[in-house]
C-alpha cells in the first residue's frame, strides 16, 4: 500500500533529484542557444542561430534572458524559442578597445567589459551602458594584438561579483595573460586577485551552491571561488561551439514540491471523508 509516508519520501527524493544537477541556459560563440545538462554534458539547442553572437547570458524580466551582442547591442532571447531580439545599442564600440567583452548580472543589474577591461552598466530598457570605471586588469589582447584573443565570464556567488580572465595569442598557442579569478567591486569596477584558475573559462554561473565555469576546451570544471582551484565534472557536447554564457532554468524547489505533494494528500484525505460521509 503506498502510504502518505511513502509518498512525502518519494517527494523529498524527487525534489533532491531536480535540485541536483539540472539543466542550464547556455549560450555560444557560434551563435547557438540551448540547454546543458550539468551532468552529462548533453546539449540541446533551442531556435536558430544568432547571427550576432551574445557575450554572456543574464536573467532578464517576465522570464527572459539578456546578453549584450558581439554587434553592441543589448539582446533578450526568449528562452521557449530561442528567438533573440535586440533592445537597443549600448554605444559600446566599434573600436576593440571599446566593443563589448562579456556580460553579468549582479543583483537585477547587468553589467558589462568593454575591449580595455573598463566596466559598464547596462540599461535593461533601452540597452544604453554607462561607463563605471576600470578594473585594472590588462586589456584583452586583441586591443593591441591582431592574433590576440581573451577569454572572460562574469558571475554572482555569495553574495559577491566574480570574474576570470585570460589572454592567448591564437596563432602560437602562446599564454599573454595568464587565467586567474577576480573579485569585482560593482560600485567602482576595480578587480581583486583571488588567485589562479584554469585556462580558457568564458562562462561560469552558481547552482545549488556550486559554481560552475565552461571552457574552450569543452570542459564542465567546479570553481573554488576562495582560491580559482577547479575540478572537472564533465565534457560538453562538442556540438555546443565554445559556451560564452549561462543562466540557471527555472527549477522546482522542494519545498515547491513537498507543497504539491500535501496538497494532495489534504485533498485525497477530505475526499475519503466526504466519502464516509456518504
Amino acid at each position: 500500500m503506498f502510504s502518505k509516508r511513502n509518498l512525502i519520501i518519494s517527494l523529498i527524493l524527487s525534489a533532491t533529484s531536480a535540485v541536483a544537477a539540472p539543466d542550464v541556459y547556455v549560450d555560444t560563440f557560434g551563435g547557438q542557444f540551448g540547454t546543458l545538462d550539468l551532468t552529462t554534458g548533453a546539449f540541446t539547442q533551442i531556435g536558430p542561430l544568432n547571427p550576432d553572437p551574445l557575450l554572456g547570458l543574464v536573467p532578464g524580466a517576465n522570464g527572459s534572458l539578456l546578453g549584450v551582442s558581439l554587434g553592441g547591442n543589448l539582446d533578450a532571447v526568449n528562452p521557449a524559442t530561442g528567438v533573440v531580439s535586440v533592445i537597443g545599442a549600448t554605444g559600446m564600440g566599434p573600436a576593440p578597445a571599446t566593443s563589448p567583452f562579456d556580460t553579468g548580472e549582479f543583483y537585477g543589474t547587468v553589467y558589462a567589459t568593454d575591449g580595455n577591461n573598463n566596466l559598464y552598466t547596462v540599461n535593461m530598457t533601452t540597452g544604453a551602458a554607462s561607463l563605471i570605471g576600470a578594473t585594472g586588469l590588462a586589456p584583452c589582447p586583441s586591443v593591441t594584438d591582431p592574433t590576440g584573443l581573451g577569454d572572460e565570464a562574469f558571475f554572482a556567488a555569495g553574495g559577491n561579483f566574480y570574474l576570470t580572465f585570460d589572454g592567448f595569442d591564437y596563432v602560437t598557442n602562446a599564454v599573454l595573460v595568464a587565467p586567474a579569478l577576480y573579485q569585482i567591486n560593482p560600485t567602482t569596477g576595480a578587480a581583486t586577485l583571488i588567485g589562479p584558475t584554469a585556462f580558457g573559462i568564458d562562462a561560469a554561473l552558481q547552482v545549488n551552491g556550486t559554481v560552475y565555469a565552461f571552457t574552450s576546451a569543452d570542459a564542465v570544471l567546479s570553481l573554488n571561488v576562495a582560491n580559482g582551484s577547479t575540478s572537472f565534472v564533465t565534457n560538453y557536447d562538442p556540438s555546443a561551439m565554445d559556451i560564452t554564457g549561462a543562466a540557471q532554468t527555472p527549477e522546482p524547489t522542494l519545498f515547491g514540491l513537498l507543497g504539491i505533494g500535501i496538497a494532495a494528500i489534504l485533498i485525497a484525505k477530505r475526499r475519503g471523508m466526504h466519502g464516509l460521509q456518504r
